[in-house]
């Protein structure tokens, strides 16, 4: 066989750095490079997503959990209100503070006659040292002021104090 002679790589070759290709070289590199990007772009995105539908799942699982519940609760609550709201109408402003007076009334003869049981209790928390049963009204009342102790007499010598004249006394009266 013979040689083919000089190819179309030696013509580049003999061209240096004005190769024509070179440029076509480049570009394909770059686009190479952005296409692998791309591709892990998309690999970032898919795992995203899965994590995504993950979380949906579990939340499409909690609703169907508490949906029942809810349903069933909501006509009770409806109700309720439609029963309030027509004691409301019933009752005339008179008759609901006719109502809170009689029921303050109530709490307060309760008040006097817990006072014996409650005085009871503070005398037995007293006596047998147990913190619960002590008057309360000294855990909630506030802390007494301490005064700041006198100051101390220095150790310096004071001058000698004047004698004072006895005072005179007032003349008696004659009767």
């Amino acid at each position: 066989m013979s040689d083919p002679g000089p190819g179309l790589s030696d013509l580049f070759l003999l061209l240096g750095n004005n190769n024509p290709l070179s440029s076509m070289v480049r570009t394909m590199n770059q686009f190479q490079k952005g296409v692998d990007e791309f591709l892990i772009a998309v690999e970032n995105m898919n795992r995203t997503l899965e994590t995504l539908n993950g979380t949906a799942a579990r939340v499409n699982g909690l609703l169907d959990t508490v949906e029942e519940p809810i349903k069933a609760f909501v006509p009770q609550v409806t109700r309720t209100i439609k029963t309030t709201d027509k004691l409301v109408e019933q009752l005339s402003a008179v008759q609901i503070s006719k109502q809170v007076s009689d029921m303050m009334g109530v709490m307060n003869e309760l008040s006097r006659r817990m006072a014996p049981l409650a005085q009871f209790a503070e005398s037995a928390g007293g006596m047998f040292g147990i913190p619960g049963l002590r008057n309360r009204s000294a855990a909630i009342a506030p802390a007494p002021q301490v005064e700041a102790p006198p100051p101390r007499p220095t150790t310096a010598k004071k001058a000698p104090a004047k004698k004072k004249a006895p005072a005179k006394k007032a003349p008696a009266k004659k009767k």
